[in-house]
């Protein structure tokens, strides 16, 4: 059912008895415009036609020359009016819409052509059929028809069109792959091979040979850097419970690497770039001993001196390491310790989230208080609101707290007993 078209209401300023009104113009932006007029009726009748004019045009557009400048950051109407409003829509999410559209949407025999105010709630339907039977995966297929959506939903917004096909189509459930959770014991097996790994690593590199003629390192030697700095990044991820995005931004002004103390107030976001953690909540948490002995371990092997401003993980010239490069660590971690028999050789999906799944799972079952937890991972709900506020009042107790969630993170993620025999003995 069509809804009826809104317009502008006229209004008078304090010094004038002329009617002006206010309308969204084609760049985005409001703007006010007067009538002319003194009497109020003529001026509804004057903004009727004006705003019906300035929306033909857009109604006998096709869909792909009316979406030819959406999901760009400079021309995106949809964006340029939530950044306006004060809302946040982050530049990854606009690139990931724009390539849906230029790889499946606009490629498409039909849709692309259809005249905006002709597109019915069946034609959107017909392009998720055509897309699905051409092998798009449920979940692409969920986001491609999802951007489609706000193109439509926006056009209806700024009232050039009369009414949002999109509006009742909902998504295709499926199911979605759980992250795995592994249990204390998994984690510190996990962590004991690291060790080993490394240590197996850095015996390989001392008697290779140069890369090249001259060179001071040979290939095995940065391998076994690389493999200290992946065994600190490994162990920080599963006893910090930091994010991904947070653990990409940590700096070493942000680590005290003597009392353990790490400030997480900074979060990779992409194309956004460096910015507030989550819900721009910033925290500081203790770092258990199994990791900060690690990140010691990383720092002390770096051949360079890095300034407090460098990031924990980055490379040399003090630039971070990539979402893909994090990903690929873990990924390639994880294979290893299956292949080795450390950890079953299940289907459980171990993505660095799912690192932050399991210290919260872990920390749970371990009687650790639940507001403690939700206030150490960063959570905003309104439970760890409330224990903030109370704690900020008492500094030095919200600090002996989180003392308490690393020493629980060090007794649960212990390596196993005979792999610590070994090393004391």
């Amino acid at each position: 059912m069509a809804t009826k078209k809104k317009y502008p209401e006229p209004y008078r300023r304090p010094d004038s008895n002329i009617y002006y009104f206010m309308f969204v113009g084609k760049d985005g932006k409001r703007r006010r415009m007067t009538t002319g007029l003194t009497a109020k009726e003529a001026a509804r009748d004057f903004i009727r036609t004006f705003i019906d004019e300035q929306s033909a045009e857009a109604t006998t557009l096709c869909f792909a020359d009316y979406a030819a400048p959406f999901f760009k950051a400079d021309t995106c109407p949809h964006f340029i009016r939530y950044r306006q409003e004060g809302k946040s829509i982050g530049l990854n999410h606009l690139h990931q819409c724009r390539t849906l559209l230029d790889k499946h949407v606009f490629k498409d025999p039909v849709f692309p052509k259809l005249a905006m105010a002709k597109i019915r709630r069946g034609d959107l339907l017909d392009l998720r059929h055509r897309l699905q039977a051409a092998g798009m995966g449920v979940n692409s297929l969920n986001k491609c028809i999802s951007t489609v959506k706000t193109i439509l939903s926006e056009a209806c917004f700024r009232g050039d069109i009369d009414n949002n096909p999109g509006s009742m189509v909902g998504n295709i459930k499926y199911e979605r792959q759980e992250r795995g959770v592994l249990n204390p014991g998994e984690v510190g097996r996990f962590l004991a091979f690291l060790s080993s790994r490394t240590a197996r690593i850095k015996a390989e590199a001392k008697d290779a040979l140069p890369i090249r003629k001259g060179a001071q390192e040979s290939r095995r030697s940065l391998d076994a850097l690389q493999a200290v700095r992946d065994e600190a990044l490994i162990a920080v991820l599963f006893c910090s419970g930091m994010r991904a995005g947070e653990i990409r931004a940590l700096r070493w002004s942000s680590v005290d690497l003597s009392t353990g103390r790490c400030k997480v107030i900074e979060a990779d976001k992409g194309k956004d770039g460096i910015g507030k953690p989550k819900w721009g909540k910033t925290r500081e948490i203790v770092l258990a001993k199994l990791a900060l002995d690690r990140l010691k371990a990383w720092k002390d092997s770096l051949p360079y001196k890095a300034p407090g401003d460098y990031f924990v993980f980055g490379t040399s010239l003090g630039k971070g390491l990539g979402y893909e490069g994090l990903h690929n660590v873990l990924e390639d971690c994880i294979k290893e310790a299956r292949e080795a028999k450390v950890i079953p050789d299940d289907d459980r999906w171990v993505s660095p989230h799912a690192a932050r799944h399991t210290l919260n799972t872990n920390l749970l079952a371990a009687g650790v208080a639940p507001l403690l937890v939700q206030s150490f991972l960063g959570w905003s709900s309104a439970e760890a609101r409330i224990l903030t506020r109370v704690q900020a009042v008492y500094t030095h107790f919200q600090l002996l707290r989180v003392d308490d969630v690393a020493k629980a993170v060090d007794l649960m993620y212990a390596p196993p007993k005979k792999e610590a025999a070994a090393k004391s003995g």
